[in-house]
């Protein structure tokens, strides 16, 4: 099975956000709302729980195996990660939620050798992981320089 067009379209918009709290920030700074961090934090987080959700359901399948428990336990642990971040400030929740992302293209790489895979699935999410990390960073770069 390959991956459906609109999967990697519906990717790379949900890309959209993630760009466009930093360039508003970095293009009209003093028109920023006080509530755009904290809308920007929480899609990050969201973003990740729904990436681990993924995972959780490549892994539902296989369930009955080592495999596939381990897969449920991993998703699992991402998706609190990603929650636990929304209680923290802001940069150790950017700090998380950037370790969330790393982690969960670890898990994804796992999961292609160990539960399988859906053809074009895993260069789609290093893609758009690059596109999430280089993001949080550009956002990141921002509040050190202020």
């Amino acid at each position: 099975m390959r991956l459906p067009t609109p999967v990697s379209l519906i990717g790379y918009a949900g890309l959209i956000p993630f760009f466009l709290g930093p360039a508003w920030l970095s293009l009209s700074p003093q028109t920023i709302p006080d509530w755009m961090d904290a809308v920007w934090l929480s899609y990050c987080a969201l973003i990740a729980a729904f990436m681990a959700g993924s995972l959780w359901g490549f892994a539902l399948p296989a369930c009955e195996g080592a495999a596939g428990l381990a897969g449920l336990l991993i998703a699992m642990a991402l998706m609190l990660l990603a929650w636990f971040s929304t209680a923290l400030p802001f940069a150790p929740a950017l700090a998380v939620l950037a370790l969330t992302f790393v982690m969960l293209l670890v898990a994804d790489f796992w999961r292609e050798r160990s539960l399988g895979t859906v053809g074009g699935y895993f260069a789609l999410r290093s893609v758009l992981t690059i596109g999430v990390l280089t993001a949080m960073g550009w956002r990141y770069a921002i509040s050190a320089s202020a």
